[in-house]
């Protein structure tokens, strides 16, 4: 029997589905400019101090770095057809699209399972900058639109004549980039929800790489502190 038959149980399998990543500019090139200043100040302190410094030192390194990896360069957020995989500062957390009852922008970006559990979105955070920027510039656009000599815009505003539903393309490049992402989110969770794929429950699970490391710095922190 040909394994290209649909019918066929040697049917080769499907390939998986790739992920779509969204993570923090800001927030990975501020963790990249602690971490050098840390571990700047750290090691030169190593080198160069005496006594029970350089301990301390070592203890300060042990506790701060893996607590400035995961609240600047660890948050992620992974999403394919069939789950979301949020990577915040010291969880993990696996939905598949049939857990996820809603995605929710506000103050901050989040996901709400099936119980009503709430996930923030550390990954996807919400700019006020971006979004004043944003507003400006669509005011500047119609603005401009009503000059004799400025680009004519149809009378929905920024969206194409004949697609109101559809932003066009410098509407789109004036959206805040966490608007972006939530939309692509909604979608889809909005697809994956009905597959046999995107069924399941949550799972959750601590970031034990950054909680260990920085519970032995702190343990080892406090004891030099009490005896040296």
């Amino acid at each position: 029997m040909s394994t290209s038959d649909p019918q066929s149980p040697l049917r080769a399998p499907q390939p998986a589905s790739t992920d779509f990543v969204f993570r923090s500019p800001a927030g990975i090139a501020t963790g990249a400019v602690l971490l050098t200043v840390v571990l700047g100040l750290g090691l030169s302190a190593v080198v160069s101090a005496k006594g029970g410094v350089p301990w301390k030192a070592l203890s300060w390194l042990l506790l701060l770095i893996p607590l400035l990896i995961a609240f600047t360069l660890r948050p992620a957020v992974f999403a394919n057809d069939h789950r979301l995989r949020i990577r915040n500062p010291i969880r993990t957390i696996t939905l598949p699209w049939g857990a996820v009852s809603r995605l929710r922008a506000g103050h901050s970006n989040e996901v709400f399972d099936q119980t009503g559990t709430k996930y923030q979105l550390w990954a996807i955070p919400v700019s006020a900058r971006g979004v004043k920027r944003a507003s400006r510039e669509r005011v500047r656009m119609v603005e401009s639109s009503l000059n004799p000599g400025g680009p004519v815009l149809d009378r929905r505003g920024l969206f194409d004549a004949g697609r109101p539903d559809r932003p066009n393309a410098e509407a789109e490049r004036l959206r805040p980039r966490a608007d972006r992402a939530m939309e692509s989110l909604r979608a889809l969770q909005e697809a994956g929800a009905m597959t046999k794929e995107g069924q399941g429950q949550p799972q959750v699970r601590w970031a034990y790489e950054i909680l260990g490391p920085a519970a032995a710095g702190l343990v080892l922190l406090v004891v030099l502190l009490a005896v040296v």
